[in-house]
């Protein structure tokens, strides 16, 4: 408003100044040509070039707009198509959310001839063909995609690899991953679905090649990447229990062997009690009883495990007495452990304390109740021949392993039905 009342003001300054102008004096132009003239005013003048200029400017502007009707045309087709384009597509990709999986290819696939950005549309379509079972369909939308697009090779690929994941086709999306994993070493979609494949293969060592990267670029969270870490060494252990193909290795070569293997885990396979444990039992089968010592004593002194703790009664040596003094010197730490009482008890056994074994077998039974060590401690007294004791021991275990049953309708004494 403040605007246009100076555009006004100004205006009339110029106007009156003009007319004021005039009336002082008129002026006066002369135009010769040959032997034509033409006298006028100096004001009459200025109006006729003034409005010769704006004659002018409308028939240009005229014949222009004329002449190319078909282009303005064309753009205002172009526009509408786009706008619609980007109509089609948000309705596509709304259907894929929904999971109207027909409507979204339909909608998508139209649409991306015109679309903005045509590589979404196409990737899109081919998820919805793939999930409504057009496997043709699917492949066919992301060859178009890598020809609409070339730089997008990568999100193509990516799709292309979970299809092959939905279908079955594992060893395919295996090898097309691990062929973006050299172009895209720490991108995390191709990291998180080389474990979902390697996983779904049972590929434990493809797994295990990778994990320092999923840790370095902190692909999934902390407690889901130590679950993953300690069941993918666990099978990489359980599959040396597989015997190979040739002679089988004698005892030493066996230790060695797994020593070689236990060497090439990360330093946080020790933290896994399932794990050592496995290790420590395959060690102890093939009779490599000192390094399985060594790992144990160690790690019950790092960090107590009950897990671990009975395997120390396993052991053998040629000097029982001194892995039994070993576990006396941890009960003055861990006096309400279960295990370690089962691993003294071992342990006197084999230094034939027979009282004593009794005594801590009884002890690891009033904290826990525990059906190995009931056997092992019934048998044990029938070998003392103490087999009333060895029944008493048996029927107060089970009854405290029941007591927790629910309380269910029992049938009468056959005497009392009898009455």
């Amino acid at each position: 408003m403040k605007r246009l009342f100076l555009l006004l003001l100004l205006a009339l300054v110029v106007g009156a100044w003009t007319g004021q102008m005039m009336v002082t004096d008129a002026g006066y132009v002369l135009l010769a040509y040959n032997y034509t003239t033409v006298e006028t005013t100096l004001w009459v003048f200025i109006v006729g070039v003034l409005l010769a200029f704006i004659l002018l400017h409308l028939t240009l502007n005229l014949l222009f707009n004329l002449r190319l009707p078909g282009g303005r045309f064309r753009l205002w087709r172009s526009a509408s198509r786009q706008r619609n384009a980007r109509k089609k597509t948000l309705q596509g990709l709304l259907a894929l959310s929904e999971g109207d999986w027909q409507k979204a290819q339909r909608t998508l696939t139209r649409s991306a001839a015109d679309a903005d950005m045509p590589i979404i549309n196409l990737i899109a379509a081919a998820k919805a063909a793939q999930e409504n079972g057009d496997a043709t369909g699917a492949d066919d939308l992301l060859k178009k995609a890598q020809q609409a697009m070339p730089e997008a090779s990568l999100a193509i690929s990516l799709t292309q690899a979970q299809i092959q994941v939905s279908r079955g086709q594992l060893e395919a999306a295996l090898a097309n991953l691990l062929k973006l994993r050299r172009k895209q070493p720490n991108n995390k979609q191709i990291l998180n679905l080389l474990v979902e494949v390697c996983s779904q293969l049972h590929d434990w060592q493809g797994i295990a090649d990778i994990l320092p990267q999923l840790r370095r670029n902190k692909v999934m969270t902390a407690d889901r990447l130590a679950r993953l870490e300690q069941e993918t060494l666990l099978h990489l252990l359980k599959k040396q229990r597989i015997p190979a193909a040739g002679a089988p290795l004698e005892p030493e070569q066996q230790v060695r062997h797994l020593q070689s293997l236990w060497v090439t885990f990360p330093e946080t396979a020790s933290r896994y009690d399932e794990v050592v444990a496995e290790y420590v039992d395959q060690l102890m089968a093939v009779q490599g009883y000192k390094p399985a010592e060594t790992l144990l004593r160690q790690r019950l002194e790092q960090r107590w495990s009950e897990t671990l703790a009975p395997l120390y009664g396993l052991l053998k040596s040629d000097k029982p007495r001194k892995l039994y003094q070993q576990a006396q010197h941890w009960l003055s730490q861990h006096e309400q452990s279960p295990g370690l009482y089962l691993t003294l008890a071992r342990l006197a056994a084999q230094c034939s304390l027979w009282s004593e074994a009794v005594g801590f077998y009884e002890r690891s039974l009033e904290i826990e109740a525990n059906l190995q060590v009931c056997g092992e401690l019934a048998r044990l007294l029938e070998q003392l021949e103490q087999p009333e004791r060895a029944t008493q021991v048996r029927d107060q275990t089970f009854r405290q392993m029941t007591e927790g049953l629910p309380n269910l309708p029992t049938p009468q004494p056959a005497l009392n039905a009898a009455e």
